[in-house]
């Protein structure tokens, strides 16, 4: 198998704590499935970032943030009307890509999705925020 245009996906203490465990909590039986689905998609994010469901916000030198939409494994949604997404932040040098947040409608807590998440990003991974704040 030929991998080496490949990423590696890594998952932030973060996200990983703050996100990924409620969500685990709460789909018990679809979560590793969804997992592995949502892995397989970023691991390939150079050809995924081409589809409608995901899209660079911002870009700076050899990287970026994205988001990217995604649905629980076993549900009949659309990633789209799932409502579920994930703000990444993209290294092409390093073929890396840091999972930021992973967060579902109800996990917002203001008006506007987008003040919401690059507050976050700028409070929970500074440095990645140094990179982008011109534009955030």
């Amino acid at each position: 198998m030929f991998i080496s245009g490949w990423y590696t996906v890594i998952i932030t203490e973060y996200a990983e704590r703050h996100f990924i465990k409620p969500f685990s909590k709460r789909y018990k039986n679809t979560w590793d499935k969804t997992m592995n689905a949502i892995n397989e998609m970023l691991t390939r994010i150079d050809m995924f970032i081409k589809t409608s469901k995901a899209e660079r916000i911002h870009k700076s030198d050899n990287s970026y943030i994205a988001k990217c939409e995604f649905k629980i494994a076993w549900t009949n949604e659309s990633p789209k009307t799932s409502w579920n997404r994930i703000i990444i932040y993209v290294d092409e040098n390093k073929k890396e890509v840091q999972v930021l947040l992973l967060y579902t409608k109800t996990d917002i807590q203001w008006w506007n999705e987008t003040v919401w998440w690059q507050k976050l990003v700028k409070e929970n991974h500074k440095e990645i925020y140094s990179k982008f704040n011109y534009q955030i």
